[in-house]
């Protein structure tokens, strides 16, 4: 088995020391940790990263606790079918699909100033071996053009994945991927990216989605902003094939261009495999499509200041 750790183990040990101290009943073997042990290691301490009351240094190093925790847990062969439940329906949601050799692990960190920070593990199965790959919040830190290039692990925009798709591009495997993020006081995002490897690296950003049938230039991921009370429906809907994304407007005229004020419509777009590239199509009613929620956009309004 093998093990892929972007961040050094020896400033891991010394986290773990702090934590420790403040969880002294924390004390086996990393090596020998079982997936019932590391659920039930976790769920001691997951609520952390999202106290109030909580310094930024602690909810950081508990997130990386964690973190060392997965990474080692899940090398483990008994941990790929088990389905960490308690760790699902709390704090951390996986993503998967019954036809991936994936597992993607995330959860947040509020820091006290509002913003949310990201952790999290891929896990992968290749043949006999389980690799382990840490996913570090970089979001603050990127590049201003992030949007139109690709990625490394070590340029990871942070968010909660809750979908992932496998799809194959030729001979290339790629997995679709889902996201929130709760970005800051401010804001929430819904990203829509794709991982890929090469040479047993992930990679994020695939050149697939275009704006329309007129855009000859697909772009690697898509990344929606909009106001912090609302939430946005982006998903892939299998009874269609495609991805269905929910229109973002802004709530008043003079809000256009500022996403802070951007709510969504209760219309709907969609994007269809067309060859190597999706396209984003109006979404009609002939086409097949899970029962819409009525949107109150004066309802909404009524929260957002003008």
């Amino acid at each position: 088995m093998s093990i892929c750790i972007t961040h050094k183990k020896a400033l891991a040990k010394i986290l773990w020391v702090g934590i420790l101290l403040t969880y002294p009943h924390f004390s086996w073997s990393q090596s020998e940790m079982s997936p019932q042990q590391c659920e039930e290691t976790i769920l001691q301490i997951n609520d952390i990263p999202l106290r109030q009351d909580t310094s930024d240094a602690a909810k950081i190093n508990t997130a990386l606790f964690i973190q060392e925790t997965l990474l080692e847990a899940l090398q483990n062969p008994e941990s790929w079918d088990y389905p960490f439940d308690a760790l699902k329906y709390s704090t951390i949601p996986i993503a998967s699909h019954p036809k991936a050799d994936i597992r993607i692990f995330t959860y947040n960190v509020i820091l006290n100033n509002g913003v949310f920070h990201q952790y999290g593990v891929i896990q992968r199965k290749k043949k006999k071996e389980f690799l382990t790959y840490a996913l570090v919040d970089t979001a603050q830190k990127l590049p201003e053009r992030h949007f139109e290039s690709g990625l490394g692990l070590e340029q990871w925009i942070g968010c909660i994945y809750y979908q992932l798709q496998p799809f194959k591009f030729g001979k290339k495997q790629t997995y679709m991927l889902f996201g929130f993020d709760g970005h800051n006081k401010d804001s929430n995002r819904s990203i829509l990216d794709v991982l890929y490897f090469e040479d047993d690296e992930p990679l994020f950003g695939y050149e697939l989605f275009r704006s329309s049938e007129e855009d000859p230039t697909p772009e690697p991921r898509e990344i929606f902003e909009y106001h912090k009370s609302v939430k946005l429906t982006l998903r892939y809907q299998e009874e269609g094939d495609h991805i269905v994304i929910e229109d973002l407007v802004p709530s008043s005229p003079q809000f256009k261009g500022n996403p802070y004020y951007y709510i969504p419509s209760g219309d709907y777009h969609a994007y269809f495999q067309e060859g190597k590239t999706w396209v984003k199509k109006v979404l009609t009613d002939d086409l097949p499509f899970a029962p819409r929620i009525p949107v109150d956009v004066d309802e909404i309004k009524k929260d957002i200041p003008r």
